[in-house]
């Protein structure tokens, strides 16, 4: 009895150690560190990404016009360039923010040129 105290306290002293020691270092050198910029980044690029595919189904279901396939078709270039450069490591993290913002804002006029019904349209947070 005595031992599996002993070894029960010994486990749950240990434990506490570890969780306070690993305090004192910044989280620069943690294992599995992320950077809180790229993964908002990462999210927006996802998200961008998302809309994209929505707006394009938009535009079968709702038989858009050519200009409108046209300009869904350049945003589409645009967003695998961006799509690229942030696989390869090759922007800068504030223009690319800018961009995507951007080109979020001409899917969203898309969609409202469209008509969408409510149902139908992307969340757009």
């Amino acid at each position: 009895m005595r031992k599996l105290i002993l070894i029960t306290a010994l486990g749950i002293g240990m434990t506490g150690a570890n969780a306070f020691g690993s305090d004192y270092r910044s989280n620069e050198y943690r294992v599995g560190y992320v950077n809180p910029h790229r993964d908002s980044l990462e999210r927006e690029v996802n998200h961008l990404n998302g809309m994209l595919s929505r707006v394009q189904w938009q535009l079968r279901r709702y038989h858009a016009d050519w200009r409108m396939r046209r300009d869904v078709q350049n945003i589409s270039r645009e967003v695998s360039r961006l799509n690229y450069r942030y696989r390869h490591g090759e922007y800068n993290h504030a223009r690319l923010g800018r961009e995507v913002d951007r080109l979020h804002d001409r899917l969203h006029a898309i969609e409202q040129q469209l008509r969408v019904r409510p149902g139908d349209r992307y969340r757009w947070y």
